[in-house]
């Protein structure tokens, strides 16, 4: 027979490591879930605002204006229709228009209106005409 006191057996440091990692992680998505529940952003319409970025020449005469749609909320909106006006005055010189597929929550997307006319020599309108909820 053995002499001493049976040693329960210790769990090993690395499993301590790895249970308080995964605890970590656990309690951060528990709280992000939480915090989204109880904001109630995800209920707010889409919040698309357009900007121009520049205007390039168009090899095939005409002028593209690169624009884009930043959604300011966390809702998602598909099919974004972006019109661009160009503007002399009180009347109206050309109207372009773009659609994006798809604009997520609190990203950018990308595109281009192509006009006839210089927009650097006219007054440029922007502005989302719409959307859909997907």
């Amino acid at each position: 027979m053995a002499r001493g006191k049976a040693r329960t057996p210790r769990e090993p440091l690395l499993e301590w490591i790895a249970a308080g990692i995964g605890l970590v992680l656990t309690l951060g998505i528990l709280t992000v879930i939480g915090r989204e529940a109880l904001s109630g952003e995800a209920e707010r319409p889409p919040a698309v605002e357009v900007r121009a970025e520049r205007v390039v020449p168009v090899a095939t005469g005409g002028f593209v204006v690169e624009v884009a749609a930043t959604n300011r909320s966390a809702a998602t909106a598909a099919l974004v229709g972006i019109e661009g006006r160009l503007r002399s005055g009180d009347s109206a010189v050309e109207t372009s228009s773009v659609t994006f597929d798809y604009v997520p929550g609190h990203a950018t997307r990308r595109g281009g209106l192509f006009f006839r006319e210089d927009p650097r020599a006219h007054s440029l309108e922007l502005r989302a005409l719409g959307y859909q909820a997907p």
